[in-house]
């Protein structure tokens, strides 16, 4: 794929998506009441897509750690009814570090939202289980590779590129980067699950029109 043809179709991407409102609403919450340090619960939140809807809970919880190495990590899980964050933080590092921690906010709530719209809505793939083990050698690449992840974390990285100003390609390295040491063999595994993400906004850049 020539670099030309990557930029044109990732400021397509980037650019013909109308605003969220949901989403935008949420990341607010999260960004707004981690600078007050209180954890919160937003209940019956609401998604339509055509004529199904899904309702369901934003649950999100802060925890200080000033002996961390990094300045922050965002753990997320996501069903029918919940998405449930756990936002771990150094103080140390912040302000200087909260445009980093929007943009990977933004990101969390993009990619949970796929998959509550997964689980909520007809035609939309579900990840069974037993078709991957944690205690698989190759876990990591099964995970990033199964159909259910593709379309969440494709949808979180166009929400991190617009966040920053950045290429599509550039925001899914600047991830690999940040996830390096989940990886078997990063060298190996990585062009190939990029080429898979990669691919898949390409095919689907119609849909993606409706994400932010």
């Amino acid at each position: 794929m020539t670099k030309s043809l990557i930029k044109k179709i990732t400021k397509r991407i980037l650019f013909e998506g109308k605003t969220d409102e949901l989403s935008l609403h949420m990341s607010r919450a999260v960004v707004d009441n981690f600078k007050k340090k209180e954890n919160f619960k937003i209940e019956s939140l609401y998604v339509e897509k055509g004529d199904e809807y899904a309702v369901f809970d934003l649950v999100c919880n802060f925890y200080e750690d000033n002996t961390m190495d990094e300045p922050f990590s965002i753990n997320a899980a996501a069903d029918m009814e919940e998405i449930e964050l756990a936002i771990e933080y150094n103080s140390n590092y912040f302000p200087m570090s909260m445009n980093d921690f929007v943009a990977e906010v933004k990101e969390t709530i993009e990619h949970e939202l796929e998959h509550v719209e997964q689980q909520n809505f007809e035609g939309r793939e579900v990840f069974n289980d037993e078709d991957i083990h944690h205690d698989d050698e190759d876990f990591n690449f099964k995970y990033l590779t199964s159909n259910v992840e593709i379309p969440a974390y494709v949808r979180g990285l166009i929400k991190r590129a617009k966040t920053k100003k950045i290429l599509l390609i550039d925001a899914m390295d600047e991830w690999a980067m940040e996830n390096k040491k989940k990886f078997k063999n990063f060298e190996s595994e990585w062009p190939v699950i990029k080429d898979l993400w990669m691919f898949y906004a390409i095919d689907n850049i119609r849909i993606l029109k409706k994400f932010n």
